[in-house]
């Protein structure tokens, strides 16, 4: 069975984490300043690790999204569509919201909030609990 790639997409990292069957594990974070860069840097993840899906986190829509919402919609869906065409690997979605949220609070001991340390661990849960989120769901269907 290959395993699956998590990723929680931000504008400067991206945060990832991979599950083997039923466990899940942080895996690392990905420098997004160049998303072709990011890309060909998932896609040696991807090949190192054998993974066969990606799981890739997106904002729940609502009907009273503002224009930034909707902005970091249409980012998202553009890089599954570019790792989609560069990868050729099966790509779904889950409701990432809060996640983010979620990881501060299991980091909330951190004395260090506005490290880059600090962010980048929130990256690498965030995608855990995206990956997480996803399988749960799975396993009820």
């Amino acid at each position: 069975m290959k395993k699956i790639l998590g990723l929680d997409f931000g504008d400067k990292r991206i945060g990832a984490a991979i599950a083997e069957k039923n466990l899940v594990a942080s895996y690392g974070v990905i420098d997004n300043e160049n998303l072709q860069e990011a890309i060909n840097e998932i896609g040696r993840i991807c090949r190192a690790e054998q993974v066969g899906k990606i799981v890739v986190g997106l904002p729940q829509k609502h009907a009273n999204r503002v224009a930034k919402d909707t902005y970091q919609l249409d980012k998202i869906h553009l890089f599954a569509h570019e790792l989609s065409k560069n990868l050729q690997i099966p790509i779904d979605f889950v409701d990432e919201t809060l996640t983010s949220k979620e990881a501060e609070r299991l980091l909330a001991k951190s004395k260090n909030k506005k490290s880059k340390k600090f962010k980048e661990e929130i990256d690498k849960i965030s995608a855990k609990l995206i990956l997480e989120q996803y399988l749960e769901k799975r396993s009820k269907v």
